[in-house]
């Protein structure tokens, strides 16, 4: 079975909760990101809306690079990856795919019972294998 990660796009605030939590948690370098948080909005800047006032709207989603390597020494332990522990929304449920026990199966299965949308990055984006992404749009 597969570990995996299943971000929840109608959770995610875009606050970069994860990707400090990996950075600080793993001892990154200032200008290394194993987490990076996109804003989809205008693409005029980081946090800027889509549309014209009063219907504007946006949201973020966390990109793993594929320098992400899931914690392994957490894992040992039993513990979350830094960015699932500390993500304040709990827009991220990691787990083992194959285990129904699971958070990542459970919180999967709750999305589909919703009728989310759920898809991983297509290969041109160069992310993380086993990143599942869930939204209603």
């Amino acid at each position: 079975m597969t570990k995996k990660m299943l971000v929840n796009l109608e959770r995610c605030i875009g606050c970069w909760t994860c990707s400090m939590a990996c950075k600080m948690g793993n001892h990154l370098e200032d200008d290394e990101f194993r987490i990076a948080v996109r804003t989809n909005g205008s693409g005029a800047g980081v946090d800027r809306p889509a549309g014209v006032y009063p219907n504007l709207h946006m949201n973020w989603m966390p990109i793993y690079k594929k320098s992400c390597v899931f914690c392994p020494d957490r894992l040992k332990d039993g513990e979350l990856p830094f960015c699932a522990y500390n993500c304040p929304t709990k827009a991220l449920a990691f787990g083992d795919d194959g285990d129904p026990d699971s958070e990542f199966s459970k919180e999967l299965a709750r999305c589909k019972e919703a009728h989310f949308h759920v898809f991983e990055l297509p290969s041109y984006e160069d992310g993380r294998a086993n990143i599942v992404y869930a939204t209603k749009a």
